[in-house]
């Protein structure tokens, strides 16, 4: 019964094909961000049915925690852990786990500085980090590497979405052959936990302008001129749940603020549009 409640909340945001789930229509990356542990049905092992964050809160409450590590308050995260991070910003540990954060500028200069490339000129990229490290201009050195994916060329150092792979960033490199492995390719970094501490602690629910985007712009806290609305048919009682703030919310319910729009779809998060 549980299984085929679900499939009737998952088909709106789930591409099928063939009769099977091939991906997550609803953007799921923040959870793979947060080190959360995805729970799949034995029919279906694409898009799953719940992710376990428990590891979040079983942590000690006085400690923040990125990307696998911990820190006391006071501490400054390591450089590598925020280098793909794109809001330039300055972080230390604060009470109870938070990290205080000061925002330098809210993007890479590529971005809004005017001409920033020059013509013919290309920018070159590393893993995990936002933002360009160079900027390569005639005459280029014959010798750098090329990779040419499907039909289209690129040069060395420079950064392209995977073909293939979701939120999926790749970067030519000496040493390609074709094959678009961890080696040259790498998952797109949220940094979640550096902004977003206090409402992860809170359970508030990430939120998206589109489901195409990979990471949440921005999270959403309950406030009591929010409305909930029940699914018209109530799912099993042994289905998973979500959590928002103090609330325990069923598979299909709402939550509703001005033009927010949030669901219990993956929990144990609510999934929002704005």
């Amino acid at each position: 019964m549980f299984l085929i409640f679900l499939s009737l909340i998952l088909s709106s945001y789930a591409l099928l094909t063939n009769g099977k789930c091939t991906e997550c229509l609803i953007p799921t990356l923040v959870y793979e961000d947060l080190n959360c542990t995805p729970k799949y049905s034995d029919s279906n092992q694409c898009c799953p049915l719940e992710y376990d964050c428990s590891n979040i809160y079983n942590r000690p409450k006085d400690t923040c925690h990125l990307r696998g590590k911990f820190y006391q308050p006071g501490d400054i995260p390591n450089k590598e852990d925020v280098a793909g991070f794109c809001e330039h910003a300055l972080c230390e540990c604060g009470q109870k786990g938070i990290f205080k954060c000061i925002v330098a500028s809210d993007s890479c200069a590529e971005f809004w500085v005017p001409n920033f490339i020059k013509p013919g000129c290309y920018l070159t990229h590393e893993q995990n980090r936002c933002c360009h490290v160079d900027q390569k201009c005639p005459p280029f050195d014959e010798d750098a590497a090329k990779c040419e994916v499907e039909d289209k060329l690129y040069k060395e150092g420079e950064k392209f979405e995977h073909p293939s792979k979701k939120c999926t960033k790749c970067i030519c490199n000496k040493g390609f052959t074709g094959k678009l492995d961890n080696s040259f390719c790498q998952r797109h970094n949220c940094t979640t936990e550096l902004l977003w501490s206090e409402s992860i602690n809170n359970y508030c629910a990430p939120a998206y302008l589109r489901w195409e985007d990979c990471c949440p712009r921005k999270w959403i806290c309950p406030l009591e001129t929010g409305t909930y609305a029940l699914p018209s048919t109530l799912p099993p009682a042994d289905s998973p749940k979500c959590k928002f703030g103090d609330k325990t919310m069923v598979l299909g319910e709402k939550y509703t603020h001005e033009r927010q729009t949030c669901e219990c779809i993956i929990p144990p998060y609510l999934t929002c549009k704005y």
